[in-house]
């Protein structure tokens, strides 16, 4: 695990980066950013990160290690732009250096999985995480557009108040019947259930509240896959099934 004034060697600096590295800097840990855009590196330079290098191509073993060796890093924590430029990343450090311990964050499911079989340590679902957060910061949804000023970077994800439509695939169902996660990669973050008022009931409670035309979910997630889910659900609205 990361401890307090560990040396860590940090992989990205773009849309969750950045956020990354200010916040270990704050817990004390002596940080090495790099990158494989000299944009982000030119950004860590300017905010402070003196120690940062530029990694021309990531498929370059030689430049790699010799970063590596250079500092005598053991820990890393992986949060490039993407997921698959952080699987190969882990799978490349993995059969380098096995005693690394490894962090990397993801948006899926499904990466989180391969992140798993390449061997890093502990995977951070970006979604996952912001929901958390979520649990212990939001009182009421009056309150989203403030609390996502401050968790999301990227400006694809977002949070959604989604009116259930009567006679959609939702209606008369539980929410343990519904796993949004993996059919439309969404975090569920609570609901208003007109059953039982207008007050905001957060999911992770664990009561499996029954779901009814008129209930508002509280959804996190990218847009295109919100615009999905609303879709589908409008469509079995009116029977329509692709």
């Amino acid at each position: 695990m990361l401890e307090e004034k560990d040396k860590i060697l940090l992989f990205g600096y773009g849309k969750y980066g950045e956020k990354i590295a200010n916040r270990l800097r704050q817990s004390g840990f002596s940080l090495y950013v790099v990158d494989i855009e000299s944009k982000y590196i030119k950004k860590a330079k300017k905010n402070g990160f003196g120690n940062s290098f530029v990694l021309q191509d990531i498929n370059d073993d030689e430049e790699l290690l010799e970063i590596i060796i250079k500092e005598d890093f053991k820990k890393v924590f992986c949060a490039l732009d993407s997921d698959e430029q952080n699987i190969y990343l882990t799978i490349t450090l993995k059969a380098i250096f096995d005693s690394f311990y490894i962090v990397s964050i993801c948006e899926s499911k499904e990466s989180e999985r391969k992140l798993k079989l390449a061997g890093v340590d502990k995977v951070i679902d970006v979604m996952e995480a912001s929901a958390n957060k979520i649990f212990h910061l939001l009182e009421k949804p009056a309150m989203i557009e403030a609390v996502e000023s401050i968790l999301f970077v990227d400006k694809e994800v977002t949070f959604s108040e989604i009116k259930i439509t009567n006679g959609s695939f939702l209606d008369k169902k539980y929410i343990k019947e519904i796993d949004f996660k993996k059919l439309y990669n969404l975090i569920l973050v609570g609901i208003v259930d007109k059953e039982r008022g207008e007050r905001f009931i957060f999911s992770t409670k664990g009561i499996n509240h029954k779901l009814d035309g008129g209930d508002i979910l509280l959804l996190a997630g990218f847009n295109e896959d919100i615009k999905r889910f609303e879709n589908d659900m409008q469509k079995s609205a009116i029977g329509v099934v692709e």
